[in-house]
């Protein structure tokens, strides 16, 4: 259990410091823009599973794990062991970050665009987690499910942040003090890995 606790400690925090720092350097120099932060993302979770699979099984997200408790491949405790390392190492990512970068942090912090209504914001963020969960329920591949998260951040990025994950946004949100539609970003994962679970569970072949 150790094993996989910090393996997931590590590997979120790898994921919030590339994924996140992307998004910060990008305020500083304009250079990578919102393809080159969804292939940040992308590749980190790429490169995340396929370095810590075996370990923990790379859930690297709260409502993943919860998905994959749900369907019965992971157990309760082991759920809660690798939810608490998960925000542990957004913590931690998002603790380095700030001392690197100070308040730019805050420009790493998911929040709905001023132009998009919360519940349009709600629905986004609930498909994009639909798609991820569905995925992960489907395929262990970490380049299908790198390209997901690619893609979900590609295209909704600039809009919610397209998070899909509770600890991404609790991170930096805790450390910057900058709680704005935090509930959002809870609520809309767990929304969509609820979706996900029920098609999965209706789509999947009887045990003969």
């Amino acid at each position: 259990m150790s094993r996989g606790f910090i393996s997931e400690l590590v590997g979120v925090f790898t994921l919030v410091f590339i994924g996140v720092g992307a998004i910060i350097v990008n305020q500083i120099t304009h250079d990578i823009g919102n393809f080159g932060i969804a292939l940040a993302f992308g590749l980190s979770v790429t490169f995340i599973i396929s370095s810590i699979s075996k370990t923990s099984g790379a859930h690297l997200n709260p409502i993943i794990t919860f998905s994959l408790c749900a369907t019965g491949k992971c157990s309760s405790q082991c759920a809660f062991y690798y939810i608490t390392a998960q925000i542990i190492g957004a913590c931690i990512a998002s603790a380095v970050l700030y001392l690197v970068f100070g308040d730019l942090l805050q420009s790493g912090v998911t929040v709905v665009a001023q132009n998009l209504s919360l519940s349009k914001g709600f629905i986004l963020e609930v498909i994009m987690s639909f798609f991820l969960v569905l995925t992960v329920l489907h395929t262990a591949n970490a380049a299908v499910i790198g390209i997901i998260v690619f893609l979900n951040a590609f295209i909704g990025g600039s809009l919610t942040g397209a998070s899909m994950n509770p600890a991404r946004s609790f991170g930096p949100a805790l450390i910057s003090n900058h709680w704005d539609s935090q509930w959002l970003y809870w609520l809309a994962p767990l929304g969509g890995a609820l979706l996900a679970i029920a098609l999965h569970v209706f789509t999947r072949k009887p045990s003969s």
